[in-house]
């Protein structure tokens, strides 16, 4: 009684397996390189360029900072709504 086949090994096989995983271990490695790189260097240097674009558009005036409270204030005040207490029922 026969279980199963022996597989035969061959030195065209080894070496089809060898380059198949040469292969694998090549893309898998490139791709980690890859996203690193992108990571790392490329969004960093976008972000750098938009810091540099983003600080061109930045007021160059110094703010009042007692009038934008007085202006912040004013406007909680119109937002706060009034109580109503001087209502009468009329049912």
């Amino acid at each position: 009684m026969v279980i199963g086949k022996q597989i035969k090994i061959t030195p065209k096989k080894i070496s089809r397996w060898l380059t198949m995983a040469t292969i694998a271990l090549s893309v898998i490695i490139l791709i980690s390189v890859s996203s690193f790189l992108y990571n790392n260097f490329y969004q960093t240097i976008t972000q750098s360029k938009e810091v540099l674009v983003l600080r061109e558009k930045v007021a160059l005036s110094t703010i009042d900072m007692e009038k934008f409270n007085v202006i912040i204030n004013k406007l909680k005040k119109k937002i706060i709504s009034k109580e109503l207490s001087n209502i009468y029922n009329p049912f």
